[in-house]
This record gives C-alpha cells, sequence and structure tokens, in this order.
C-alpha cells in the first residue's frame, strides 16, 4: 500500500522483499483454510505492485542479504519506509524454556508455517506431529487459528488411524469437528482423544476477539460479551478446553523433556489483572504450543527499548 501510494506520486520505488512472494502473514501467518481471504489479498498486493514505477526486490533481507547502514547512507534513497511485520514470536515468559525449542515447545510462527507447506513435495522445513493434551498459550484470534488446526490434525490422524477414515481439512474447518464427528456418529473419546487445552491469562470476556465501536462503556461491553461467545463458540465447534486467568511461571522437566507446565492462578480486582501467589497447578503436556503474539525483529542500527523502536 505504500510503496503504491509513493509510486502514484510519480516517485520511483524500490520493495525489498525478504521472502520469494510479497505476501507476507497473509501467505504464512494464516492457516491454509483462508483460501478466500488469501486470494483476495494476495490479488490486491499484486495489484498494487505492478505499478511501473515500482521495483520489486525479492529474497533481500535486511540484516541478512542488505545492510540497513548500506540502504540508509549509499543507495541515495530519499525516504525509507519500514513495514517488515511482525515475525518474530514474542518470548515465552518461562526462565529455560526455550532449550525446549521444536523439541516439546513450539511457537506459533513456526507451526503455522510448517502446516501451510507440509503438504508441498518439495518441503524442507521443520516437521511435527501435533500431540493430543497439548497446551496452547495464548488469548487472540491467532490462538484460536492454533487450536483449530491443532484438533482438525489430531482428529484427522486419528480418525485414519482408528476408524480408516478420511475426512479433508476444509470439510472440519467450515462444519466444525462436532459437527462431522456426530454425523458418523463418533467422539474424541471413541478416537482415544482427549483434545488440546487453551490457556489464557485473563478471562474470555478480555480476549481481543471482538474490537469495540467506540470506547463507551456500552459498547466496550458489548465487545467483551462478543468475545466471550466467539470463545465459547469456537471451543464448542472445535472441541478444545479452555482454562482462564492462569499465567505461566515454571516448567517440569523430566529427564532432559519438557513434561508439563507450573501455572500461576490470577483474579481481576478493578478491571486489572492480580496474580494470587498460593494458588498454582501443574498441567502436563506432550507438546506446548505458545500463540502470545509477535515481534518485529530487531535491525542493526536502530535503537530499542523493550523490543519496541525508541524513536
Amino acid at each position: 500500500q505504500a510503496a503504491n501510494i509513493v509510486a502514484e506520486k510519480e516517485y520511483r520505488v524500490v520493495v525489498f522483499e525478504m521472502n520469494d512472494l510479497p505476501y507476507g502473514k497473509i501467505e504464512d501467518g494464516l492457516p491454509k483454510w483462508h483460501v478466500n481471504l488469501r486470494d483476495k489479498q494476495e490479488k490486491s498486493i499484486d495489484q498494487k505492485l505492478s505499478h511501473p514505477n515500482i521495483y520489486f526486490v525479492p529474497r533481500a533481507k535486511i540484516g541478512r542479504d542488505i545492510e540497513f547502514e548500506e540502504i540508509l547512507n549509499d543507495w541515495g534513497f530519499s525516504i525509507i519506509i519500514f513495514a517488515n511485520g511482525a515475525w518474530k514470536d514474542r518470548a515465552l515468559p518461562i526462565e529455560g524454556i526455550d532449550k525446549f525449542i521444536n523439541n516439546g515447545l513450539v511457537y506459533q510462527n513456526t507451526l503455522l508455517y510448517w502446516y501451510n507447506h507440509k503438504h508441498e513435495p518439495d518441503y524442507k522445513g521443520l516437521k511435527f506431529e501435533l500431540k493430543d493434551r497439548s497446551i496452547v498459550i495464548g488469548g487472540g484470534l491467532s490462538s484460536l487459528d492454533v487450536m483449530k488446526l491443532g484438533m482438525i490434525e489430531l482428529v484427522q490422524n486419528a480418525l485414519k488411524k482408528e476408524k480408516g477414515i478420511d475426512i479433508d481439512m476444509f470439510t472440519f474447518e467450515k462444519k466444525g469437528i462436532a459437527k462431522v464427528l456426530n454425523e458418523i456418529g463418533l467422539t474424541l473419546k471413541d478416537l482415544n482423544l482427549y483434545g488440546m487445552t487453551l490457556v489464557y491469562r485473563r478471562n474470555a470476556t478480555d480476549m481481543p476477539l471482538k474490537s469495540p465501536k467506540d470506547n463507551t462503556e456500552e459498547n466496550i461491553n458489548k465487545a467483551r460479551e462478543v468475545s466471550d461467545k466467539l470463545l465459547k463458540k469456537y471451543a464448542e465447534n472445535f472441541l478444545f478446553h479452555f482454562i482462564p486467568l492462569s499465567s505461566p511461571m515454571d516448567k517440569v522437566e523430566e529427564n532432559g523433556k519438557l513434561k508439563g507446565i507450573v501455572f500461576q492462578k490470577n483474579e481481576i480486582i478493578n478491571g486489572k489483572l492480580q496474580t494470587k501467589k498460593e494458588d498454582t497447578f501443574v498441567l502436563e503436556t506432550p507438546m506446548l504450543i505458545s500463540s502470545i503474539g509477535s515481534l518485529p525483529e530487531m535491525i542493526t542500527g536502530f535503537t530499542y527499548q523493550n523490543s519496541l523502536l525508541n524513536m
């Protein structure tokens, strides 16, 4: 969008893209069932970048292939616009947990990339096997997408293994797992599945699933009610569990493997989140998925404060 606006003003524009294609999280930040949304947005991007004043340069990542100082001082650009997205997963706030990355712990961006590309014959990236009783930590729309893809993957695989039934991902996404299983007379228990669990530090009403129309108390409360209903609908349709008011605080390790997570119970007092330090519990899990948001990668040449650009 920014490139097109500048190009329309008769300026020549160079777009540096770190990937092969210019679609960003439209391509790899959404599960692959978002076909219509992806097609619509990609056509729009193609149209904007087709302007004769725009030069598109793929596989050119700032800090890896090109240094920011080069662009700033040597290339003669009159203006530089950064729209580099948020591809770095926010670190899970558990000391020492990252030792289990991709071996017990999976971050959302990595999981989505695998899910969207694993069907490709020439895919050579990381491979994962979704586990029953996995825990997902998060609380936004992206977390719900992770719950959907995780539960769909679990049920698809179990149906093939236990019953010899093959049902495509689009059917599950459109109808919901509960309805599909009901139509064939099966339950999660019949498939030897318990399901995945989403854990959020606040209540469902606090999830950013619906934005209020304005800042009036009435519309804020309406948005909170919608968020609560959406979470319950997702959990009912896709058969996952939900634990609110709980924050991860420690890990349980056994023989060098991640065995579980220690959670701190929370409470909300006068709208503010408070920890109940005396109230903790442990959830055992074979797989932990972190879906607590993404941040832009830090680029050499800029100064940052708490992962944000220091302007």
